[in-house]
């Protein structure tokens, strides 16, 4: 029989190695479909401790599947490695902890799982913040044989259960006619005119959507001269809300804002998706359940707010309708108002606060492998509640 201590001291073990992976991840930020460098750095540090490893999986270059246990596993779970940065701000959502907890916790377990009768699994899950990595990894079957996914996600509090909206991302471009703004403005067709335009429909649509939706976007190009008429301009949306009928609803709704726009102005227009649609969070109550035992025997203090609330989107969420899932938080600084996609967060994230955070993180996710290893009343649990 394997003691939860003994996992605990193998992260302690760890610890020194683990600090380095976050650090080193934190110094060299990378985008999504982008992070070669992280994936080598992890992939190298799982062979390293006697890791099968599969890389570019479901056809991503920069995805991996990193495995080890017995053939015959009580259970396999799935631990999700997150790496992307963010542009301009870099770990400023911490994924270089979620990364380095994970993998932590996988190497902790590893030298118990023929006594454990386990199996355990790394995901590294690229392009969480654009373009949804792990919905690849979901339609290549990955997750077909496995009992439960599991990661834990740097926030400004620690809290078990927290849903996720569906989201899709667009973009959307605005073709016109290029004309000297001051000599000649009645030639030209703006384009700039178009998507601000587009802008204003979104702002008026507003009143009457849901309180759980949302619209947001930027122009990412606007012209090249303000003494030229735009004759092409480019915006991107995200469009998100807590359920995918809701959310289709809203994309036709958006579109209509843009063609309007265009016709208003005598515009044309493009629009096509960026990336897979995000799926809504399916969280899994006992597995969240076995976690918040193990965090508060660690002596963290859970701080559970609405669920409802304060939501992103997360291709997690599509991991979750495929196979039992959790995607707690873990307050990363003791002040509420360091929030995700903050300066301030990516700071703490290179730093002690994220030191210690992904430490728990690791302890946490290991000791509720050893629940469902150790006790397949656990694992039944789960898959009922998860196919009612």
């Amino acid at each position: 029989m394997v003691g939860k201590e003994e996992i605990v001291g193998a992260v302690d073990r760890l610890a020194g190695t683990l600090t380095a992976t976050g650090r080193f991840l934190h110094l060299h930020p990378e985008l999504a479909y982008e992070e070669r460098e992280s994936a080598r750095h992890l992939i190298s540090l799982l062979k390293a401790h006697h890791f099968d490893v599969i890389e570019g999986a479901g056809g991503l270059p920069t995805a991996f599947i990193a495995s080890a246990g017995v053939d015959r596993p009580s259970a396999t779970i799935a631990f999700l490695a997150e790496y992307d940065a963010l542009p301009s701000l870099g770990h400023a959502c911490g994924h270089n902890l979620i990364a380095a907890g994970s993998v932590g916790a996988a190497l902790a377990l590893q030298p118990f799982l023929d006594r454990l009768h386990g199996r355990v699994l790394v995901v590294g899950c690229p392009a969480e913040e654009k373009g949804g990595g792990k919905i690849a990894l979901v339609k290549s079957g990955l997750f077909a044989d496995v009992d439960a996914a599991l990661l834990i996600h740097p926030s400004n509090r620690t809290e078990i259960f927290k849903g996720a909206l569906a989201m899709r991302a667009l973009q959307v471009e605005f073709f016109g006619k290029a004309s000297h703004a001051a000599a000649s403005p009645h030639l030209g067709i703006n384009a700039l005119d178009a998507v601000v335009l587009a802008f204003t429909n979104v702002n008026a649509l507003r009143q009457q959507l849901r309180d759980d939706a949302r619209i947001h976007g930027i122009i990412s190009d606007g012209g090249i001269a303000p003494n030229i008429i735009p004759d092409h301009t480019v915006a991107r949306f995200c469009i998100r809300a807590l359920d995918l009928e809701y959310l289709h609803d809203l994309y036709g709704r958006v579109v209509a804002c843009f063609e309007a726009a265009a016709r208003a102005t005598g515009t044309t227009l493009t629009v096509r998706d960026e990336g897979e649609e995000y799926h809504p969070m399916k969280c899994n109550r006992v597995l969240g359940a076995l976690l918040r035992v193990n965090l508060e025997t660690l002596g963290e203090r859970i701080e559970q707010t609405p669920e409802d609330q304060h939501l992103g989107s997360t291709d997690v969420g599509n991991v979750s309708q495929v196979v039992p899932t959790i995607h707690p938080t873990i307050a990363l600084t003791d002040n509420p108002e360091v929030v995700n996609h903050s300066a301030a967060f990516a700071e703490a994230a290179g730093g002690p606060a994220g030191d210690r955070a992904m430490l728990l993180s690791a302890k946490a996710l290991a000791m509720t492998a050893v629940d469902l290893f150790t006790d397949p009343t656990h694992v039944r649990q789960i898959q009922t509640e998860f196919e009612p």
